[in-house]
């Protein structure tokens, strides 16, 4: 688990049904947008090699804001509560058969991924 993944935690402004993650992507992009306000989901994003962070919404001391660079992070105080960034498209999978369990944090995959085969 990174330093940033340390830092992350739940949004108490948002009920259990609004920590979303949505995965976007367009016609013949090489690259998908990501966002997600679930701690699980997050803290793997940070993790992972080929996430590219947008920004970091941060809450402390009870006010929100946006981080735009992930050189700043992890916050000296205040908790990530979402992220939203961009993957390559090659790092998707849709898989024929179920994972074993049905867990969104087992979305994300930290597995190490061969960049050439972005190129």
């Amino acid at each position: 688990m990174s330093e940033l993944a340390d830092h992350v935690d739940r949004d108490p402004e948002l009920s259990g049904d609004e920590k979303e993650t949505t995965i976007r992507m367009c016609g013949q992009d090489k690259r998908c947008s990501v966002f997600s306000a679930k701690p699980t989901v997050v803290k793997s994003l940070l993790d992972h090699d080929h996430f590219e962070l947008g920004w970091a919404r941060v809450l402390a001391d009870g006010e929100s804001r946006h981080v735009d660079d992930r050189s700043v992070l992890p916050p000296e105080t205040g908790s990530i509560v979402a992220v939203e960034g961009a993957m390559p498209v090659g790092v998707l999978t849709v898989k024929s058969k179920p994972r074993a369990n049905n867990n969104q944090s087992s979305i994300v995959n930290s597995e190490t991924i061969d960049s050439s085969v972005f190129e």
